[in-house]
Order: C-alpha cells, then sequence, then structure tokens
C-alpha cells in the first residue's frame, strides 16, 4: 500500500504517520510512503528506515504537479490500496489511475463555521467519489465530517496511538540539565505555533502563574508562523527570564518527562496526540475543553479541563496541579493507565488493519 502525505515537517499527522507505518509492517502489510522533500518529514522517514517517494511542493492538499506526480508513482507500481493524510492530490490520482481503494485520516477538525447546503452536497459526493472509507481520530471529527456533509457510512473511528513505552520510560533529567533549571517547576506546550494551537494563551497563563510560583519555569516546544509574535509577547510580559522556546525538537518523549504540568490551549483539536503522549509519561495535563480533547482528558482524574481563549483558568489549574504534588501524581498515574488501554500504537495499527481487510476482501 502507499501512504501519501502533504506536510513537510512532523505535526499531528507525521507523527501518527510515524507511529502507524511500523506497526503495520508487524501486521504484515508492505508500506510505502510519498511526501514532501527537504522537510523534518522526510528526515524522520527515513531515520524510521523508509525510504519515501518525495513530491514537490510542501503543505499543499492539492496541486496539479502533485497529482501528476502521484499518478505517475501509481502507474509504475502495484499498489493495491491507497491510504492519504490530508492529501486531496493522492486521492485524485489515485482515483485517476484506477486503484481499487482508498482511505483517509482525517486529524483535525473543520473551521467549525455553519457548512452552507451546496458545500454539504459537494462534501457528500467528494466522499462517495474519492474514498471509499475515512478514519476519523476521534468521535469529535466524526461528527465535524457528518455536519460537513461527508455520508455516516463512510467514517470508521480509530483513535490515535502512541509509543507508550517509549514515554513512560523516557528520563528528562538529561534536558532539566540542558534548560537549567534545577527543581523548579517546568511547566510546557508541546504544539505547532499556529493559530489554532492558541499558544499565546499559554504565555499569558505563564505570566499569572510567575506572579504566584516565581520560581517556576516556562518551554513552549514547536516551530510555526507565530514564533516571533509570541518571543515578542515574552518581552512585553517580562517573561524572558523564565521562558525558553525550543523549537522542532526529536527527544520529545525527554522533553516530556523533564515537564512537571503539560498544558495544551488548542482552540479546536481532532484528538490532542500530545496529551495522550504526556499521559503516557504520567504528567498531569491541563487542556481546554474542545473538541477530541474530552475523550482524551477525564476531568479531575487524568488531568483538568478550562475553557478556551481563558489565559487566567490555565494558570489557576497549573497553579492548583504545582501545589497539590500528590493529586498532580495520582492524575498522572490515572492518565498512564488510560493511554496503555485504548491508546497504543499497536491497538491503532490492529483497527487500521482490519479496516484494509474488509475494503481489499469487498
Amino acid at each position: 500500500m502507499l501512504h501519501v502525505i502533504s506536510d513537510l515537517n512532523v505535526g499531528g499527522a507525521g507523527r501518527y504517520l510515524l507511529n502507524l507505518l511500523p506497526n503495520l509492517i508487524r501486521e504484515g502489510w508492505d508500506v510505502s510512503v510519498a511526501c514532501p522533500g527537504g522537510g523534518e518529514l522526510e528526515k524522520e522517514l527515513r531515520r524510521h528506515g523508509f525510504d519515501p517517494h518525495l513530491l514537490s511542493g510542501s503543505d499543499t492538499s492539492f496541486s496539479f504537479k502533485a497529482v501528476g506526480e502521484i499518478y505517475g508513482l501509481l502507474a509504475r507500481e502495484d499498489y493495491g490500496l491507497v491510504h492519504t493524510h490530508a492529501s486531496l492530490s493522492g486521492r485524485i490520482a489515485a482515483r485517476l489511475a484506477g486503484r481499487p481503494k482508498v482511505v483517509l485520516t482525517r486529524h483535525g477538525l473543520g473551521s467549525g463555521r455553519k457548512i452552507p447546503q451546496w458545500r454539504r452536497q459537494l462534501n457528500g459526493w467528494a466522499g462517495r467519489l474519492l474514498t471509499d472509507k475515512i478514519i476519523a481520530i476521534s468521535q469529535a471529527v466524526a461528527e465535524s465530517l457528518v455536519r460537513e456533509g461527508v455520508p455516516p457510512t463512510k467514517i470508521r473511528v480509530i483513535p490515535n496511538g502512541i509509543a507508550v513505552e517509549e514515554f513512560s520510560r523516557a528520563s528528562g533529567a538529561a534536558v532539566r540539565v540542558e534548560l537549567g533549571v534545577g527543581n523548579r517547576p517546568l511547566v510546557g506546550m508541546v504544539a505547532r505555533l499556529v493559530a489554532e494551537k492558541s499558544p499565546q494563551d499559554f504565555v499569558k497563563a505563564a505570566a499569572l502563574i510567575k506572579e504566584k510560583h516565581p520560581d517556576a519555569m516556562f518551554v513552549l516546544v514547536g516551530a510555526g508562523p507565530l514564533q516571533e509574535e509570541l518571543m515578542d509577547l515574552v518581552q512585553t510580559l517580562n517573561l524572558h527570564r523564565e521562558f525558553r522556546f525550543l523549537g522542532y525538537r526529536r527527544d520529545i518523549a525527554a522533553v516530556t518527562a523533564a515537564l512537571d504540568v503539560v498544558v495544551l490551549t488548542s482552540c479546536q483539536e481532532g484528538l490532542g496526540l500530545v496529551l495522550l503522549e504526556a499521559m503516557a509519561a504520567g504528567k498531569p495535563v491541563v487542556a481546554t475543553a474542545v473538541g477530541g480533547i474530552t475523550e482524551v482528558v477525564q476531568p479531575e482524574q487524568t488531568g483538568l479541563l478550562v475553557s478556551v481563549g481563558n489565559p487566567p483558568a490555565v494558570a489557576d489549574a497549573v497553579l492548583r496541579l504545582l501545589d497539590n504534588r500528590k493529586q498532580a501524581q495520582q492524575m498522572g498515574r490515572a492518565g498512564q493507565k488510560l493511554v496503555q488501554q485504548e491508546f497504543s500504537q499497536a491497538a491503532m495499527a490492529r483497527r487500521t488493519a482490519e479496516l484494509y481487510c474488509e475494503l481489499v476482501d469487498s
């Protein structure tokens, strides 16, 4: 089978792919990948032992050139199934090449705006014509697809899975030494620096936390177009001594292990992969009650939920965990148990492989 992804760098879809592919191989599937060349995703795929087919362009779901490149690849190779990740080009090329089965994984929510009837009809038509099945990574994503006009019979919910053992066993000692935090509390957020993650709310919450916990340190892990704006905000709020921008990191398990509290301030979120990783590491989480996050974080049990766009609420929740270490540890253990039971890589791959078999045999 061929997986097609349009992302240049490693975001949620890229990490999903890196988690899924090795486990599909263990399930007995022969997998190949097509992705844009020259970015972090290509590097990570090669580091994991894959030799991806490289596409022109980047971070664009559709282009005529990409359709032509993928069509040429499908004409040369005998792929019986094409699995796409946001790549409209991949789905169109697969249908043009006459490939019998096409799967799409929908990783995020839609815009949230009301969908006009004509758009719903168009989405329903595209869903029927271009895909045999759409994997939604959460029930919230599935419901969003239905609102957009996708027939419910086209949708299968398969939650994200992560490398539970990698995160549960990782040590954050080296990262804490690197940051020079010593025994000070370290609060962090791992996310692309884009509008839907609302990272400015994390920075604003950090300023409020600092007022009551002046020894706390903060890290923002990830890259994106908002970085310069966020760095300016850190200066404006006089956080330059306590705040670190770590950029893109490969050692996410170690970084997560170094944190005392993990925060996610998204205004929309398909599931919240970083929350699963934090919980696997036994870390208490504070997150916004939006989208698929509410399917992951059980309030007062595995973490704390707050309203969207509310930095004071984020600050209060973090302070509560910093001031009550016993409760924080209990939440961390409960979250770790939940992820081990429900969100492993193996479970995700098994459910995905079962879907493939249903399609191939139908």
